[in-house]
């Protein structure tokens, strides 16, 4: 039965024409799956990761409560999850109830676990999803199933549903570096019309004469684009646009 969902989830994305619709597809069958709340990230750079922190390396998407969100701060969301080392690593799958997570964890670390145990996400999975071919654009998703209570109950609930929920994430995955790259970081159009001009190499008096727009009106695009992306310098927001799939110059 759930095969054919999972075409139906297929079909649904592939014929999704808007970011919104797609995100929400892929949130109503993760829900089906009994997922009760998901967080997807991508890091474009590893590299940029291990220099800096990394809500300010990667970008993170999330349906869980509200109080965990208010608790960790909107701004700081992946700081302190112990698994996303891991996920960059190349650890295909990793269990929230693994106590071995927390050999060596941080102080950070260790408080922002209790806090999960404490609104019940103890129970989940996070998945490393892939890279591109250039081992660029590391991504994961954390799964939390909320409904199981115990050890033996979470590897009954993974055994059954494990593979579907696999799947279902690699749809939203490919989704992401594909046409709906826009659901994680939402550039306007004329914000990527601005890196991608930035990227084939054209000197800012030209992309105005482009865009029929004053050089103050570029730079207000370039730095609301930074400013989304993360970004350091109008050539790091190019490159991070790049690796997103958010610009095609």
């Amino acid at each position: 039965m759930w095969h054919q969902k999972l075409l139906d989830l297929s079909a649904e994305v592939a014929n999704a024409e808007t970011d919104e619709v797609f995100w929400n597809a892929c949130c109503r069958a993760l829900g089906e799956a009994g997922i009760t709340g998901f967080g997807f990230g991508m890091i474009p750079y590893a590299t940029d990761a291990r220099f800096s922190s990394f809500s300010k390396a990667g970008f993170f998407k999330h349906t869980y409560c509200r109080e965990w969100a208010s608790a960790l701060g909107e701004g700081s969301l992946p700081d302190n999850d112990s698994t996303i080392e891991m996920v960059i690593d190349g650890v295909p799958e990793i269990f929230w109830h693994d106590a071995s997570l927390l050999d060596g964890a941080s102080s950070s670390q260790l408080a922002q676990t209790e806090l999960e145990n404490d609104l019940g996400m103890r129970f989940g999975a996070t998945l490393a999803l892939g890279a591109n071919s250039m081992g660029q654009a590391i991504s994961g998703v954390g799964l939390w199933v909320g409904d199981v209570v115990s050890d033996d109950d979470f590897d009954t609930y993974w055994q059954e549903h494990g593979e579907r929920l696999r799947q279902i994430c690699q749809i939203l995955d490919a989704g992401i570096r594909g046409p709906h790259a826009g659901s994680l970081v939402a550039l306007t159009p004329r914000e990527q019309d601005c890196l991608s001009y930035i990227a084939i190499g054209l000197r800012p008096a030209e992309i105005c004469w482009h865009l029929a727009i004053s050089e103050k009106t570029l730079e207000k695009h370039i730095m609301t684009a930074k400013s989304k992306l993360g970004a350091k310098t109008r050539d790091h927001a190019v490159a991070k646009a790049l690796v997103l799939n958010l610009i095609q110059p």
